[in-house]
Formats: structure tokens, C-alpha cells, sequence
């Protein structure tokens, strides 16, 4: 409660204690005759008009300032509903559309991992952060489990769920600079750009690769980095083609873009969500199993 509904408070109670006082020296009066309770009574009314109207303003104010506190107050989730179930607090990505939107708190990926385990009960919140802190506090505890994981992630003593869906990584170029690109070999002297932590998620003989380029760059956002490949024209770009095909339409809307080459050079790179309690990590699984047994997963990634 804030300052004000405390002074409020402070001062219904003072207004009552004098009201008792009023009412005890009434009966002090009854007691010495009539003709002197007359003159009490008198004295009660004008207690009562001078006391009520000022209780009810404090009543009244202290009610307005409660509901400004419940208002100001976190909202503890959507209006009229309750938990489904034990809460668990999930880490995703923070710019990877059409797999996560952070803006709306969905995507591809937080309505999977709800929907697998929300069929044990669990009720999924999610918490959008960069791939290494979210690892990190899953390890301290902070949250229950983060993805996607890559098969090459360090992720010893949690439990690592099913794979779940596959990244298809490629190399993007512009076609205009005419560019052969057919093995890992052939990026090794070529300006690029890729996602975050891509030498972790692509394999050691792709961190070797980046290690010995030295025009090799990882971005963050991606949404910027298709941007930038358009605008600066002297990149190779390298991102899952779901992620290249999403941002790209959106710039194709605004009159932005032009033909490229698209290079699949790359294997198709598992992901994992890895979870700090196993029983978690199995009714993930089983959650996923029902899902793709169902033929609801293959609507929900076409």
C-alpha cells in the first residue's frame, strides 16, 4: 500500500477512537439526571454530524487508494484465468522469427514446448533472453529449462530432451555476385555474416572455419542481418532458410530485396530443449510424442 492509503488508514482509526470517547462520556452524563442528558444528547448529535461525514470521506478515500495499489500491483496473468498447472519458467531466444516472437511472447517454438508440457500440466512462461545466460540460469536454477539447444552444446548435468525439430543453415548470396559456393571450404575468404553463436551451433568444423576468416562476423538480430545483406551487398550470410524466407518476405513488402543464391552447403543441425529436472524432461518428451502422433505438430511447423 502506498503512503497515502497508510495516512488514510491512520486517520479512520483516530476518527473512531473519538467517536467511543463521545459515546463513553454520554453515559457518564446519564448517569448524573435527565436534564443533563438532554444537553448530552444534544452533544451526541452534533459528535455524530461533525464525526460521520469525516469517516466516510476516509472510508471513501482509503477505497479509492486500495484500488489504485491493486492496479499499480504486477498482474499475475491474463484476467479471469488460473493456473493450469506448476508453472515453469522456460528460456527462448530473443530474435528469431517465425520461431520465437518476443514481442507477443509466441512463435514456433514457445507454443510447441506449451503444448507438449502443457499435456502433463505444466503451464509454460516464458523468459526471452540470449542463448548463454539462458543456459546459465537454468544451471542456477533461475529458470526450468531454455532452447534450443545445439547436439554439440555444452549442456552436462541437465537433462537434454528429444530432439524436436531440425534447422535447415544456409549460406545466402546475392546473385548479382555471381558466387560458387559448394563446400565449407568455399566460405573460408568470403565476408559473412552468420546468427549468434553459430560456431557453437554449426560444429567444430565450422568454428574452424570462422576461426581462420578474418571477415567473419555474427549477428544478433537477424532481422537486421538480412537487412544489412541487402543494403551492403558485399556479404555472404549464413542462417536457418526458415528464419532467411520469413525476413525476407516482410522486406520484399516494403519494396526491399532482390534474387539471391541460397547454398546448402550445411547439414540439417538438430535442436534440443534441455531442462534442469529430468521428470520435466520426460513429460517434455512424451508431451512431443503425443504431438507428432496426433499429426498437430505437422500443422503447427508447416
Amino acid at each position: 500500500m502506498t503512503y497515502w492509503g497508510h495516512r488514510a488508514r491512520r486517520g479512520a482509526v483516530v476518527l473512531r477512537g473519538m467517536a467511543v470517547c463521545a459515546v463513553l462520556a454520554l453515559a457518564c452524563v446519564l448517569a448524573c439526571g435527565a436534564p443533563v442528558a438532554r444537553a448530552a444528547r444534544e452533544a451526541d448529535g452534533t459528535v455524530r454530524q461533525a464525526v460521520e461525514p469525516a469517516l466516510g470521506a476516509v472510508s471513501q478515500h482509503a477505497a479509492r487508494q486500495a484500488a489504485v495499489d491493486d492496479a499499480e500491483a504486477p498482474a499475475a496473468g491474463p484476467a479471469g484465468s488460473a493456473p493450469a498447472g506448476p508453472e515453469l519458467r522456460i528460456g527462448f531466444s530473443t530474435s528469431s522469427l517465425p520461431y520465437v516472437d518476443m514481442v507477443n511472447k509466441s512463435g514456433l517454438e514457445p507454443r510447441l514446448v506449451a503444448a507438449a508440457l502443457g499435456r502433463s500440466g505444466y503451464r509454460v512462461v516464458p523468459v526471452f533472453l540470449p542463448h548463454a545466460r539462458a543456459l546459465e540460469l537454468v544451471r542456477k536454477g533461475t529458470l526450468d529449462g531454455c532452447g534450443p539447444v545445439g547436439r554439440h552444446a555444452d549442456v552436462a548435468g541437465l537433462a537434454l530432451g528429444d530432439m524436436y525439430l531440425q534447422y535447415r543453415n544456409v549460406a545466402v548470396s546475392l546473385e548479382a555476385a555471381g558466387l560458387e559456393i559448394n563446400a565449407l571450404a568455399d566460405l573460408r575468404a568470403l565476408p559473412m555474416t552468420a546468427f549468434h553463436n553459430a560456431r557453437v551451433f554449426m560444429g567444430p568444423d565450422f568454428a574452424a572455419m570462422a576461426d581462420a576468416n578474418p571477415r567473419y562476423e555474427e549477428q544478433v538480430d537477424q532481422r537486421a542481418q538480412v537487412e544489412a545483406f541487402f543494403h551492403r551487398r558485399d556479404r555472404v550470410i549464413v542462417l536457418d532458410e526458415r528464419i532467411f524466407a520469413f525476413h525476407r518476405a516482410r522486406l520484399a513488402a516494403r519494396g526491399v530485396g532482390e534474387p539471391v543464391r541460397i547454398h546448402r552447403v550445411f547439414p540439417a543441425q538438430d535442436r534440443f530443449f534441455v531442462f534442469r529436472d529430468p521428470a520435466v524432461r520426460d513429460a517434455f518428451d512424451a508431451g512431443l510424442r503425443q504431438l507428432q502422433e496426433s499429426g498437430e505438430f505437422r500443422r503447427m511447423v508447416r
